[in-house]
């Protein structure tokens, strides 16, 4: 992402659909794509993959509704790997 568009949090997802789950593999991403695209943050980075940025509490809620979703279609597996591009405050501090 160019520094010129950088957002303070970015996270990637990416569904691994499960064969045995209660909907179709397609299904299980299109689930998590329909709840990340609710909160307007979504965009598309590869097949089974999306893409979350802006500020930290709408990533993280976005990133929590689209893997929800994504488990309740059957999916097993959701990767998730979040970015912050300024520097996050540290677990416990003030």
């Amino acid at each position: 992402m160019p520094g010129y568009n950088r957002v303070p949090v970015s996270a990637e997802l990416t569904v691994v659909p499960s064969s045995q789950g209660r909907e179709s593999p397609r299904a299980q991403i299109e689930a998590a794509r329909a709840a990340a695209s609710a909160s307007g943050l979504a965009h598309e980075s590869g097949p089974g993959s999306l893409l979350l940025a802006g500020g930290r509490s709408e990533v993280l809620e976005a990133a929590f509704k689209a893997i929800e979703a994504s488990l309740d279609a059957g999916a097993h597996l959701v990767e998730v790997k979040v970015e912050a591009t300024e520097d996050a405050r540290r677990f416990g501090a003030p």
